[in-house]
Order: C-alpha cells, then structure tokens, then sequence
C-alpha cells in the first residue's frame, strides 16, 4: 500500500516537473505572429477608452489592434522596451506601443505608421505590448 502511494507520489510529481518545464520555456507570442483582430485609428481607440473603459476594454483589451496614427515621440527604457507614442489630438493621452529593443523601429516624429500589438488597458494612455509593424 505504501508503495503504490510513493509511486503515484513519484508520477505526479515527474508530471508536474515535466508541465512546469514546459511552461518556463514557453515563448511569449508577439503581434508579428498574430493576425489583427480589430483595426482602429490611434485617436479612436484612445477616444474610445476616454469615453467608457469599461466597454472599450471589452472591445480591445487582450486582443490584438491594428493601430494607425502619427507618431508623437519615441523613449527608451532603461534596460527595457523602447516606448512609441502615437497622436490622439488629445493633450493629455496617447496610445503607447510598447517594442522589444532589438525590434525597435526607427520612426521620425510626424510619421504616419500602422503597427499591430496586445492592448493591455488604459492608465491615461492607451497600451499596446509586444508591437509589431505592419508592413
């Protein structure tokens, strides 16, 4: 009898290594290997979460957005994601589309872009992580 519990023990725990090493080393998908699920203008969206979160994040959040705007600026984090901020014609807010520093693109205040990415919310700006540029 406590045989058979040390053995069924033994399995679980074989099978929880093996799930949690899984897991661990599973790769994060980023938007480039996501087709869009909604297209929208920057000034929309942020215009849309402005108005009523709550429904606007029904609409968007843990989707992938098709975004097109203009760029208002670029920041890179220390150690982290380089931050593009597209215009909304509002003073206050912007969408923020978070990139990988090594897949950064090298956009010029005033350009006009289309980029795709996981919208993560709204905290006075709208966030999209793991963009990508749609060619």
């Amino acid at each position: 009898m406590k045989r058979n519990i040390l053995i069924a023990i033994l399995v679980i725990a074989v099978a929880g290594g093996f799930i949690g090493y899984r897991m661990y080393n599973e790769k994060t998908p980023t938007a480039s290997e996501k087709a869009a699920d909604v297209s929208v203008d920057a000034a929309a969206l942020f215009a849309a979460f402005n108005e009523d979160e709550l429904a606007a994040g029904k609409l968007y959040n843990d989707k992938v957005v098709q975004v097109t705007g203009v760029v208002q600026g670029t920041e890179q984090q220390p150690n982290g994601p380089v931050n593009v901020m597209l215009e909304t014609g509002d003073a206050l807010g912007a969408v923020v589309c978070e990139f990988a520093a090594d897949k950064a693109p090298t956009w010029q205040k005033g350009q006009s872009v289309t980029l795709k990415g996981f919208c993560a919310g709204f905290n006075l700006d709208v966030l999209l992580q793991r963009c990508a540029v749609v060619e």
